[in-house]
């Protein structure tokens, strides 16, 4: 019996996790695989500081907003977000973060693996790794076709 609650335990933080960044407000406009012009507008729309630091590959832009929540964007030489990484002391929009990508996250065809405070999700092109708990909420999502190559997402980010 032990077993069993368990498993739904996991079950009830996985879905948690998926469900409250669907409905935690308007906090993050980021689209990953929109232009690298978006992360202007999500600064304007979100009225948060950012920093912006070249790297190897292309870009980082940080967007710390007034909630607490840290978004950076990844940007191409190409000029497309390729990545997205949050934390903070609750979950960002990922309806907002993913943009047309979100339809994923529920499908049939994904593969989330969940832990007591842990998201894995595997699209056709699209990853995400998520984890949290009580006000300490972090997370990474990336489009495996649209990173560059000599970017690997599982270091590259943070």
């Amino acid at each position: 019996m032990g077993a069993i609650n368990a498993s739904v335990g996991r079950a009830v933080v996985a879905t948690s996790i998926v469900v409250g960044c669907c409905l935690t407000g308007q906090d993050a406009h980021a689209t990953l695989g929109s232009d690298g012009a978006s992360v202007a507008a999500n600064q304007q729309h979100l009225g948060g500081a950012r920093q912006v630091q070249k790297l190897a590959q292309g870009e980082r832009h940080e967007l710390r907003l007034p909630s607490g929540i840290v978004v950076r964007e990844y940007v191409s030489p190409g000029g497309a977000v390729y990545a997205i990484t949050w934390s903070g002391p609750r979950m960002p929009d990922l309806r907002e973060l993913l943009g047309s990508y979100f339809a994923q996250v529920g499908r049939r065809d994904s593969h989330p693996h969940s832990g007591h405070h842990r998201m894995t999700m595997t699209g056709s092109d699209l990853e995400i790794r998520s984890s949290g708990h009580r006000r300490s909420f972090t997370g990474r999502a990336w489009v495996p076709s649209l990173v560059p190559a000599g970017v690997n997402p599982d270091t590259s980010l943070d």
